[in-house]
């Protein structure tokens, strides 16, 4: 070819890659695999799973290793493992119903056919109510009705320590005894009708089954969690939850059987501070238990918030009452400190705050009072029970006041990050004071009788 022509005809050049994105308005393809009409937050990814499994198999190998709680516990974890990879690549809509089956396994496993068979039965009447075409006046009658009956045939108390519940009733007691409030309380504002199988994954909790102290999942927030995220990440927050809770448990066992002496043993200041604090630290089987149960649910995706949040560095008694066992928190002020805020408006404002506080208090000590009930036959309205409310209730009470009295912009400015070292010596010298103050308060609760614990004191104080 001439030179003229070679230098005339046109440069190549290489192509240019645009992103599928652009070319043609076509998205990149994502990887994972999606059923048709599933959302996005329920992609597969096998790798991203195999790790989120295999995390959970070496937790249940610490489980089962120290013997972690009960046998039944460590069985429910165990048959979570197995039946969390069907759940994961079932299709979305067969999720939910799937969990419900799961549940319905794990409270056969736990419990056995007949009582499981009651169990079931009464949860399927009471269901078949709130869910029935008449006034919610008259459903909410009628599930008082059963509970009524189901108390007078409740057993009598049942031994001290850690026992299995006997029978039925305790356990749909555990179920239904506060979730029920909470649905009802959803039926009566709602605009229409919950779908069954809605209602059945949120009373038939698989964890619930092994730990009869579950903490007050709240109904809508169960619901709207429901793969919120991408499914990897609910399952990681899950599993975090989990690994959190057994440590909190297996500190529990720590204290329990190695550092806590008995009442009785405390003959001297030094032992009653340590008698104080390791009686109190025995809460951590509570935290423990409920990181447990909503990690677990977290697998399924369900996205729920945290059960507690750094309790023992609570600052303040309005801080400590926000960080322990926050799903409480949220289902007292939901049903009784707002409604009394609300038609108490035309009040001043400290005078609707201090009504609706005390409201909390009170409806908290008669409800955990009726947990008792259910759980261990005895009602628990005696002396420590009414004198540790009360103390607490006034201390936040307090607390809420100063709050309320504070402008915001100081607030605000309490609340941020100081760099002071001024400031770092209050903090801790708060944490501290709160800290003992609610130990102490603990201690009385913990007491069969005020006697019993004044004779504490005056054996550790030697007086």
């Amino acid at each position: 070819m001439p030179v003229a022509l070679k230098a005339a005809s046109p440069a190549r050049r290489r192509p240019v890659r645009r992103p599928l994105a652009q070319a043609g308005g076509v998205r990149p393809r994502k990887r994972g695999r999606l059923y048709a009409g599933e959302p996005e937050n329920c992609r597969r990814r096998p790798r991203e799973f195999a790790a989120i499994l295999g995390g959970l198999v070496l937790l249940l190998a610490v489980l089962d290793a120290y013997r972690v709680e009960t046998r039944d516990f460590r069985m429910v974890v165990l048959l979570a493992t197995v039946a969390l990879p069907v759940h994961y690549l079932a299709p979305f809509r067969w999720k939910k119903p799937l969990f419900v089956a799961i549940s319905i396994v794990g409270l056969l496993l736990t419990l056995g056919p007949w009582i499981s068979a009651s169990v079931l039965g009464i949860a399927a009447v009471l269901l078949t109510i709130t869910a029935a075409p008449i006034p919610w006046v008259a459903r909410a009658g009628l599930i008082a009705t059963i509970a009524a009956g189901l108390a007078a045939m409740r057993p009598g108390p049942v031994v001290a320590g850690d026992p299995e519940i006997p029978g039925a009733i305790p356990v749909v007691a555990s179920l239904f005894m506060f979730r029920m409030v909470i649905y009802l309380y959803e039926l009566k504002h709602a605009r229409g009708r919950e779908p069954i199988v809605d209602a059945a994954s949120y009373f038939l909790l698989l964890p619930n089954f092994v730990f009869p102290h579950f903490p007050v999942v709240d109904y809508r927030t169960f619901q709207r969690g429901y793969f919120a995220r991408g499914i990897h990440e609910i399952q990681r927050t899950g599993l975090a939850m989990m690994a959190r809770g057994a440590v909190h448990l297996l500190g529990y066992r720590v204290i329990d059987r190695l550092l806590l002496i008995t009442p009785d043993a405390v003959d001297g200041p030094a032992a009653l501070a340590g008698f104080i604090v390791c009686n109190y630290l025995l809460y951590l089987r509570v935290s423990g238990q409920f990181h447990i149960a909503c990690g677990m649910l977290h697998l399924f995706g369900f996205q729920l918030p945290e059960t507690h949040h750094r309790y023992l560095l609570a600052s303040s008694f309005t801080d400590y009452w926000r960080r322990i066992n926050i799903y409480w928190k949220d289902f007292m002020i939901r049903i009784f400190f707002n409604p009394v805020v609300f038609r108490l408006k035309r009040w001043p404002q400290p005078y609707a705050l201090a009504a609706a506080t005390a409201a909390v208090f009170l409806a908290t000590w008669f409800l955990h009072a009726y947990q008792s009930f259910w759980l261990r036959g005895v009602w628990g309205f005696g002396v420590p029970d009414a004198m540790f409310w009360s103390i607490l209730g006034v201390l936040v009470l307090v607390n809420v006041q100063l709050d309320a009295r504070r402008p915001p912009a100081r607030r605000s400015r309490d609340n941020a990050t100081s760099p002071s070292a001024w400031m770092g010596v209050l903090g801790s010298l708060r944490v501290a004071a709160t800290f003992t103050t609610i130990a102490v308060l603990w201690s009385l609760w913990s007491s069969p009788s005020l006697e019993s614990w004044l004779g504490l004191l005056r054996r550790g104080l030697q007086l």
